[in-house]
């Protein structure tokens, strides 16, 4: 009796969990915009620079500059090469 209760609900509660994580996760919308950190690269081999400007991924009319300097979000850990925009 106890197997027969153990097999029926654990699929109903499999169910519900994946559910509930589906709603949970949210997809990027598209037509939003996201701010992220702007970085100045420093030259070869070398880490980028955290400027503490906040700059958006989507394309608008000006590139995101810090003192003269185009500004990059970082793409991985290390490499500062995704483009940033502002208004």
């Amino acid at each position: 009796m106890r197997k027969n209760l153990f097999k029926t609900i654990m699929p109903a509660i499999a169910i519900v969990f994946a559910v509930a994580a589906a709603f949970a996760t949210q997809a990027k919308d598209e037509n939003g915009s996201a701010l992220v950190d702007a970085y100045i690269p420093m030259g070869p081999g070398q880490p980028c620079e955290n400027t503490g400007l906040k700059c958006e991924t989507t394309v608008l009319p000006n590139i995101c500059t810090y003192q003269g300097q185009q500004a990059f979000g970082l793409e991985g850990l290390t490499s500062c090469s995704v483009d940033l925009y502002r208004d």
